[in-house]
């Protein structure tokens, strides 16, 4: 265990010094107040106790959400008449339950619509996303494409218009965005395929119908300089009628194989495209400008196709953008325009299949509830989404690279999905991720990342039984369990809630300002104890030895900080830290129930804690996370309802059915949804660790492990259970192997067929069944049960349960 050394120390000592001589010449040369300074040296004493520091790989992610955030604030004054995007528009409106005033605050974000649905394909790692309205953002933070439909001297824009349908094709990553207009429907599908051999965004835009009086009707493809998180410079924007593309800062961003009839362009000077579309008396730049320079970055675009709609029918134009900045793909010979919409038309059946084929491995599910089944098999195909080959995101734009704590839930559900070998290709990174001191980074200061890295790595094992896979990974392991006990602050008087744990750090940003955190702990103990027993297996007593010690301290630590608590507050329960109350980031604590199984969901502490959490933090049964970052947390609230699973308590199904009322058409969610506007309030808008914990939820309500047993429906839902309802469970991965199971129900009787292929067999099975249970048999032979149980457990071996039960 560490503790501060004298060095260190004293270059601390001087740098303080110098830093304050410089503050004390700038505030004498400005006349900085000093109550200003105060109120700086109090952020920064408050954002930076106990050390720690700021993880600055997060500074280039910053920068481009800043700099956009700044920019958007100044250049949306000066965007009136411009078709904005969906979320800018209403956040910009008095009359819109999405206004948000900026105040003296010079910053303008998305804090009421972020969402957004991640379009790609599985195992490459760029994607896409297509927002609300359908505007398409090829790449993070780029400029993005949107396609209005004219009829007559009127445009139409889906950002402009509150009746718009979205959905996924077939339930997969392909997205159709539809909206009516003068008699006419205007659909865009947008989806991502490869093109020789180069993954690449492909849209279809479709006209149909018959305009009123056979007014003149025309497609448009305009390039817009924002997307779903801010307005974003382009300062260069040119059109080549050679290659039919529009390249934005020198960077190819659209191609249109098919000739425009006109190709418009425009500057601030000038107005939006759409202001000079919709009043064509409106000055432009002179006649066949093909490029502006516009150093507001306030370019705009806009590629027209006329249709002839005058006997009815349809049209289509398509278009393609590459899936990242700097790559000038030969779209002209990958899409050329001649059969180029029968092309993409073969793409997206081509992706149809492939999607269908990769989500239809692994565990199947079939539950009578369509609008639940259709959720969880489009985040089933989601988290494949998110699946980059080699790493696994939690987002496809704001949150597109990769963390260990978002990975530590991602990974397990893709193994629980059926997808193991894919886990393991992300798993397989881990020992190149880790630094020479055993340390696996994620970012500087947040210390959870051992624990979570071990344990992720350990549960595959256990999950699958891959022995040579945890000899490959296992020398990582140890060193990283090395690293976590050399980090533990032994430097401290005896009696500080503080001492043998992690030191403050950042951890997770949302906990607040650099502490001494316990789901550092919760993670470091969970990771030792599980590579205690994967180093048993491999016959390395020795290491189990040392690991088994210093989980027993790290844990004996947590009791004491933990009793230290209790005298505090009065009650015995699990803050975020030492010298905190249950608040919103006590979230953290549950992790000791979910997924890490340290803690019962019924014992005192937790029970005390989760409840706190409930009746201090809940809001419309979601959990309102108030702690830098606020809104209705889809994640976290599904990790509280995980912990009401485990004590049978259908509150569970009450908290998933308030995040479920909050899914978007395509069943996406934000990190976290404004409690105003519905809509996503920070974070990626297509969280991939809400993803997966939608995914273990589902899993979790249908069957999860416990201890050394297997329980089936914990709490189940009374109207899955009606006579004639079936559900089904198909190659279901457990830690006891393989396992599928069906109900059928009938009005006295409710049947399970259990079926599995179990390696490392349970204790018992646990049927439950929100019924009085009359009777049991299993496999013809009766059972007995005791009087108004609502549970039967049965031995692993059984076939056919039938269940006779009295229903009300």
């Amino acid at each position: 265990m560490t503790s501060v050394s004298r060095p260190r120390a004293l270059t601390g000592w001087f740098k303080s010094k110098i830093t304050g001589a410089v503050v004390s010449k700038l505030v004498r040369k400005f006349g900085i107040p000093k109550s200003a300074v105060r109120n700086l040296r109090s952020w920064g004493k408050l954002s930076q106790e106990g050390g720690g520091g700021f993880p600055t790989e997060l500074l280039p992610l910053g920068a481009n959400m800043w700099s956009g955030f700044v920019l958007t604030t100044f250049a949306r004054q000066l965007m009136g008449g411009w078709v904005l995007p969906y979320w800018l528009r209403r956040q910009g409106s008095p009359a819109s339950p999405a206004f948000v005033p900026h105040g003296h605050a010079w910053l303008t974000q998305n804090l009421t619509g972020r969402n957004w649905t991640g379009i790609g394909i599985c195992g490459f790692p760029n994607e896409a996303i297509v927002d609300p309205r359908g505007l398409v953002t090829p790449w993070p933070f780029a400029p993005s494409i949107d396609v209005w439909m004219k009829v007559g001297d009127e445009l139409h824009c889906p950002s402009e218009r509150d009746e718009v349908e979205q959905a996924l094709l077939e339930g997969f990553p392909i997205v159709r965005t539809s909206f009516e207009a003068g008699g006419l429907e205007c659909a865009l599908i947008t989806f991502v395929a490869p093109l020789d051999g180069m993954p690449v965004v492909l849209g279809t835009a479709e006209v149909t119908g018959a305009p009123r009086g056979a007014l003149p009707v025309s497609l448009v493809v305009s390039v817009r300089p924002y997307n779903p998180e801010t307005i974003c410079a382009v300062n260069e924007l040119a059109y080549d009628p050679v290659s039919h593309t529009f390249t934005a800062d020198g960077g190819t961003l659209l191609y249109l194989p098919a000739k425009p009839d006109e190709v418009i362009f425009s500057d601030l000077a000038h107005g939006d495209v759409a202001m000079l579309l919709s009043d064509p008396g409106r000055k432009r730049l002179p006649g066949g400008s093909l490029e502006v320079q516009e150093p507001t970055g306030l370019a705009s675009a806009a590629a027209v196709y006329t249709v002839d709609l005058s006997g009815g029918g349809s049209e289509s134009v398509c278009f393609a953008c590459p899936l990242s900045a700097g790559v000038h793909p030969d779209f002209l010979s990958m899409l050329p325009e001649r059969g180029s919409l029968a092309i993409a038309e073969k793409k997206l059946a081509g992706q149809l299949e492939s999607w269908s084929e990769v989500a239809s491995l692994g565990m199947r599910v079939s539950v009578p509830d369509e609008a639940l089944q259709q959720a969880f098999d489009a985040n089933k195909a989601f988290l494949l989404l998110l699946f980059d080959g080699q790493a696994i995101t939690p987002g496809p734009s704001t949150y597109h690279m990769m963390w260990f704590r978002d990975a530590a839930y991602l990974v397990p559900a893709l193994t629980r999905i059926g997808h193991a070998q894919k886990a393991r290709d992300v798993l397989s990174t881990y020992p190149d991720r880790q630094a020479e001191d055993g340390f696996f980074r994620s970012h500087d200061a947040e210390w959870d990342s051992n624990g979570q890295a071990i344990w992720t790595l350990v549960d595959h094992y256990l999950m699958t039984g891959d022995e040579e896979f945890l000899r490959g990974v296992y020398p990582s392991i140890i060193k990283g369990a090395r690293w976590i006990d050399d980090k533990r602050q032994a430097g401290l008087p005896a009696g500080d809630p503080r001492r043998g744990l992690l030191p403050a750090g950042v951890s997770a940003e949302h906990f607040g300002a650099n502490d001494v955190y316990y789901w550092d702990d919760l993670w470091a103990v969970a990771g030792l104890r599980a590579a205690a027993g994967a180093a048993r297996d491999l016959g390395l007593e020795s290491d189990a030895r040392f690991m088994d010690r210093v989980a027993r301290e790290l844990w004996a630590s947590l009791e004491a900080s933990w009793r230290w608590v209790e005298g505090r507050l009065g009650r015995r329960v699990i803050p975020s830290a030492p010298g905190r109350d249950i608040d919103a980031g006590s979230i953290g604590s549950v992790a000791a129930v979910h997924p890490l199984g340290l803690i019962g969901a019924g014992e005192e502490i937790m029970l005390n804690t989760v409840d706190t959490i409930v009746e201090r933090c809940f809001y419309r049964d979601m959990h309102f996370h108030a702690i830098m970052h606020q809104g209705l947390n889809a994640y976290m609230s599904l990790e509280v309802a995980q912990c009401y699973l485990r004590r049978r308590d259908p509150y569970a199904l009450k908290i998933f059915d308030s995040l479920w009322s909050m899914a978007s058409p395509t069943f996406t969610y934000p990190e976290a949804i404004n409690p105003v506007s519905g809509g996503g309030a920070y974070g990626d808008g297509h969280h991939g660790w809400a993803v997966a914990e939608f995914i273990n939820f589902t899993r979790n309500l249908l069957l999860f492990e416990e201890g050394d047993r297997l329980v089936l429906l914990p709490v189940a839902r009374l109207e899955w259970l009606e006579p004639g309802k079936r559900i089904e469970v198909e190659g279901a991965p457990t830690l006891f192997g393989e396992f599928s199971y069906t109900v059928d129900c009938e009005a006295d009787a409710i049947t399970f067929d259990l079926r599995g292929d179990l390696a490392r067999p349970p204790s018992a099975i646990e049927l439950n069944v929100p019924f009085a249970i009359t009777s049991c048999e299993v496999d013809g032979e009766t059972v007995e049960v005791g009087e108004g149980a609502m549970s039967v457990d049965i031995r692993p071996s059984a076939g056919k349960v039938r269940l006779f039960i009295m229903r009300g």
